[in-house]
C-alpha cells in the first residue's frame, strides 16, 4: 500500500542531487549535507526554486530515486493550486513512484497477485471483503482513480468523448473521492497515520487531479503527441472546472 512519509528516506543519489542543485560557488558541500539531516531544513531545501530548475535541466534523472523526481514536480504543481501540505505531496509522489512500476497500478499492493483493470471489479470485491481488505481496496480505488485522471487525462477524455459509455472525469472523481473518504475513517488509516491525508484527498480530489494534469502537461509532457483538438477541448473543460472550483473554494 501507499504510505507516504518518504521524505526522510532519501537515498545517497538523492542527497547528492540536492547538494549539486543548491551548492553555490565557493560553498562547502559538507555544510549542505549536514543541513539535510535536519527534517525542517531538508523540507525547506526541497522547496527551493533552484531544485526544480535543476531537475528540469538535469540530464541524468536515473541517478535519483523516482520518489524524489516526483516529489519535486508534485510539490510544485500542488502549490500552483494552493495546496501547501507537504504530507500530501509526499503521499502523491510515493503513489506515482510506485504506480510507475510495471503492473503495480493494477495491484492493491506490491505483493498481490490479482490484477484489476477496472474500478468496477474492485468495487465488486468490496462486497465480500473483510474490514482490513476493505481498507486496502478503498485506498487503492482512490489511488487508481487519481493516477489515471491525473497522469493520463488525454486517455480519459478521449475515451469518454469518443467511446461512450466509457467513464468520464466526473465518474472517476466521484469514485476516488468517496473511497478516499471512507478509507480515511477506517481503523487501519489511524494505524498507518494516513487518516488526515486520505480525508484531504477525498475532500480535494478534483483539485489534486487538476494539479497533476498541470504537472503532466508542463513538466512531464506525457501527452505531447495527443490529438491537438482533444487537447484544446479538454483545456476548455479544465478552464471551466477551475472557474467553478474557485467559486466553491471561496
Amino acid at each position: 500500500m501507499i504510505k507516504g512519509q518518504a521524505r526522510g528516506r532519501l537515498d545517497a543519489g538523492d542527497l547528492q542531487f540536492l547538494v549539486a542543485a543548491l551548492c553555490r560557488p565557493g560553498e562547502r558541500k559538507e555544510t549542505l549535507y549536514r543541513m539535510l539531516v535536519d527534517e525542517e531544513m531538508r523540507d525547506a531545501m526541497l522547496d527551493h526554486p533552484r531544485v526544480l530548475e535543476y531537475l528540469l535541466h538535469y540530464r541524468q534523472t536515473t541517478m535519483i530515486s523516482p520518489f524524489l523526481y516526483f516529489y519535486i514536480l508534485v510539490r510544485q504543481a500542488l502549490k500552483e493550486f494552493n495546496i501547501d501540505e507537504r504530507e500530501v505531496s509526499d503521499y502523491v509522489a510515493h503513489l506515482l513512484a510506485e504506480f510507475g512500476k510495471c503492473g503495480r497500478a493494477q495491484r492493491v499492493d506490491e505483493h498481490a497477485t490479482k490484477e484489476y483493470r477496472y474500478l468496477v471489479d474492485m468495487m465488486k470485491d468490496l462486497l465480500a471483503a473483510n474490514s482490513e481488505q476493505a481498507f486496502h481496496l478503498r485506498s487503492h480505488l482512490g489511488n487508481y482513480a487519481l493516477f489515471l485522471t491525473g497522469i493520463f487525462p488525454a486517455y480519459i477524455y478521449h475515451r469518454a468523448k469518443y467511446h461512450p459509455p466509457a467513464p468520464d472525469f466526473g465518474y472517476y472523481e466521484m469514485v476516488g473521492s468517496s473511497n478516499y473518504h471512507q478509507a480515511s475513517r477506517h481503523a487501519e488509516a489511524e494505524r498507518f497515520r494516513l487518516g488526515e491525508i486520505l480525508e484531504f484527498l477525498g475532500r480535494r480530489f478534483k483539485q489534486v487531479r487538476l494539479a497533476l494534469n498541470y504537472m503532466t502537461e508542463n513538466f512531464v509532457h506525457l501527452d505531447r503527441h495527443a490529438n491537438t483538438l482533444d487537447r484544446v477541448l479538454r483545456r476548455v473543460d479544465q478552464f471551466i472546472d477551475a472557474q467553478q472550483g474557485e467559486k466553491n473554494w471561496d
